[in-house]
């Protein structure tokens, strides 16, 4: 059932946690947690702006909220910000009920306003995911052996273990974020990096782009 307090979505400037606060604060806890567990996905080293709808939290509650997050998620809070109830720019993705690809339109300050499709489960070895029009953002792993490509940017809100070609049209600006990025091969564009075999996941989510020196470079990601 969809959670009616609070939704985790991700933006292209990163997770938001929306709130809508008319409810006790341990409320609001128990419902964070519900939805962090429908997720099925670890957020270990992440950070998120908290968008409040609604009465505004006090400042306690806000400072219980970002030290819960930390403690039990080890999730940073980057901001809290109080919204107006006109819905948000469409979510780059959001925890999925069904098995449907869907390509939504991002609004038009939104990179480039490039259509995006969102592929929400994962991609296995041997599948390829492509799609040249936009950026391909995807709900799950792409698993070694599986490639995607993509005219913008990749996102993969998961493991990216296989081949992941973001700007294949050229686009030196695109990038590559993965919350584990241990892929075997990466390019944008013309560009590419192979990495390492047996490289662990560091843990926390990461950015791939093309550098001052022309060459790809691997970040830790916080925002674009």
């Amino acid at each position: 059932m969809a959670n009616s307090i609070v939704a985790l979505r991700a933006y292209r400037d990163g997770l938001h946690l929306i709130i809508k606060p008319h409810l006790s604060i341990i409320e609001i806890e128990e419902a964070i947690q519900e939805e962090i567990s429908r997720m099925n996905r670890p957020l270990n080293g992440t950070s998120l702006q908290i968008d409040l709808k609604g009465p505004t939290l006090q400042e306690e509650e806000m400072a219980y909220l970002r030290s819960k997050l930390k403690e039990v998620y080890n999730v940073t809070v980057r901001d809290f910000m109080i919204v107006s109830e006109e819905p948000p720019p469409p979510p780059i993705a959001a925890a999925p009920t069904t098995h449907i690809v869907t390509q939504v339109v991002n609004p038009p300050d939104s990179r480039e306003s490039e259509p995006s499709r969102i592929v929400p489960y994962t991609i296995r070895s041997g599948q390829t995911e492509e799609f040249p029009q936009g950026s391909l953002i995807i709900y799950g792993d792409v698993n070694s052996g599986a490639e995607v490509r993509a005219g913008g940017d990749i996102v993969v809100l998961g493991a990216l273990r296989g081949n992941a070609h973001a700007g294949m049209n050229g686009r030196l600006s695109a990038v590559i974020i993965a919350m584990h990025l241990v892929p075997l091969q990466l390019q944008i564009s013309n560009y590419f990096n192979r990495i390492p075999i047996g490289k662990k996941s560091r843990g926390y989510p990461e950015i791939a782009r093309i550098g001052k020196e022309d060459m790809i470079i691997v970040e830790r990601f916080v925002k674009f």
